[in-house]
């Protein structure tokens, strides 16, 4: 007998056939999913006591998140519409002006948009940036991975060194005092060895651990630092592969990525996000070492430069989809990520056939598992795989009349049209209802945890609306 039955629904297996199934159910028992087939056959081959009716919903597996921020999500409101500012608020608060209860109902926060916008796992880099992650002490690590456990999702939580120079000054906080020390290379290999040691595979495989490098660009950083990072990366590297992890950088573009095969950081192993206006050895260098690309279509580096995608996925690159949130201007709604990067790509061809739906609903679930070496586990409905399971109402009136639901779920649905979330074979939401979390317990933590870093940095009057806001065509 099944532990659990989802039936009724339009089944997008997401398998290798890219099987649909119009009146269809997914059978879960424990943390794995033992048949999927039409709803008589299920019934059949697996009654359950427990049910979820799942008639005019579709039924899919949990979405996948390439590339987003832990921290981003109680600093996202703050200097809307000046990112380079944004940036700055980025840098001071992650090194000096939060503690782990920040980073934990951050985390915490983060883990329920993720919940109500169905996705199931996702890559969380632990900072801002490239180049200022939270890697003084293990602490605050530890705290967003809790976070995640606590909420019953997976996460793949990205750690990784600052840019040279080195020592960079970090700050913990007794109450309102604050203490400034110096931190080394050599400090932050040690947090993240440690941070592998004690959660990769952690909260019963829920939280992974990946590793993570800044990202060089030829001019922009001194040459000096070349050397240096190509040893610090090499260690790195090392670090991670020692323990089978993902390895993951931020904010590729032109020329970097054939450096970054020069530092010797690509292959089939790495993710690399955003990754706009490409020379071609940059994509020689991607196909030479099948390394996996996140495109965020939302973000702004997509507004300063394109990612090619069509052209890339011609060449055989598995190439992802990530929302590179929480920041101020767009959410953990992977569904609209999807829209945008469909859109985004056919405004540059002006060619509606560009980047089909299909394709980009593969690119938030089965390439996702794929680039992150799990698609034994995730990224599709088969027998066999983990239970990430979620339901999308097809039944609101924006998502009618009821026919060609594939086409409906990419281009008309939303994240708050997610009804039903399975994690690893528990349930987490049920027909919008939360089951364990306490939504207002997290706000409420997560809004004062917010009062806190603003009383330390004095930065409350970047909250207010900027000028140019109303009545003018730009800032």
């Amino acid at each position: 007998m099944a532990d659990l039955l989802i039936r009724g629904g339009f089944v997008v297996t997401m398998n290798p056939d890219r099987q649909v199934i119009e009146d269809g159910a997914v059978a879960v028992q424990g943390d794995r999913i033992i048949g999927v087939g039409s709803t008589a056959a299920m019934n059949q081959q697996h009654p359950s006591r427990h049910v979820i009716e799942a008639n005019g919903k579709a039924i899919l597996p949990g979405l996948i998140d390439g590339h987003s921020h832990a921290g981003h999500g109680l600093i996202k409101t703050m200097g809307g519409g000046d990112s380079d500012r944004w940036s700055e608020v980025c840098e001071q608060v992650y090194t000096v002006a939060s503690t782990p209860d920040f980073w934990r109902a951050e985390a915490m926060l983060a883990a329920l948009e993720r919940l109500k916008f169905g996705v199931t796992c996702g890559v969380s880099l632990l900072g801002g940036g490239d180049a200022i992650m939270r890697t003084d002490d293990p602490a605050h690590g530890e705290a967003h991975a809790s976070g995640y456990a606590q909420l019953g999702l997976r996460d793949i939580m990205a750690v990784g060194p600052t840019r040279p120079p080195h020592p960079r000054t970090y700050a913990r906080w007794d109450g309102m005092a604050k203490t400034e020390y110096p931190v080394t290379f050599e400090q932050q290999l040690e947090t993240i060895g440690l941070l592998l040691e004690r959660w990769h595979g952690g909260a019963g495989g829920l939280i992974r651990v990946a590793t993570l490098m800044p990202t060089f660009h030829d001019g922009e950083h001194p040459d000096r630092d070349l050397p240096l990072s190509e040893r610090q990366g090499r260690l790195v590297r090392e670090l991670g592969r020692k323990h089978g992890t993902l390895f993951h950088q931020d904010g590729h573009r032109s020329g970097s990525l054939a450096r970054a095969e020069q530092l010797g950081l690509l292959g089939a192993d790495a993710t690399m996000s955003h990754c706009t206006e490409l020379t071609e050895a940059d994509i020689e260098a991607v196909v030479r070492t099948d390394t996996r690309i996140v495109h965020n279509p939302s973000a702004i580096a997509s507004v300063r430069g394109r990612c090619p995608v069509p052209e890339l996925l011609d060449r055989g690159v598995t190439v992802i989809i990530g929302s590179d949130a929480t920041a101020p201007d767009r959410s953990a709604d992977m569904v609209r990520h999807m829209f945008m990067a469909m859109r985004y790509h056919q405004r540059h061809f002006r060619d509606q056939h560009v980047m089909p739906p299909g394709k980009v609903l593969e690119m938030v679930t089965i390439d996702s598992a794929r680039a992150m070496g799990l698609e034994a586990e995730l990224g599709s409905l088969e027998a066999g795989k983990k239970a990430d399971i979620i339901t999308v109402a097809l039944d609101e009136p924006h998502l009618y009349p009821p026919n060609m639901p594939l086409y409906r779920l990419a281009c008309f649905a939303g994240g708050g049209d997610v009804r039903d979330v399975v994690c690893d074979g528990r349930l987490l939401m049920r027909d919008r209802q939360l089951i364990y979390a306490d939504q207002k317990a997290i706000l409420d933590e997560a809004a004062r945890q917010t009062a806190l870093m603003l009383e330390r940095t004095g930065l409350s009057h970047l909250l207010a609306t900027p000028e140019g806001f109303w009545g003018r065509s730009r800032y």
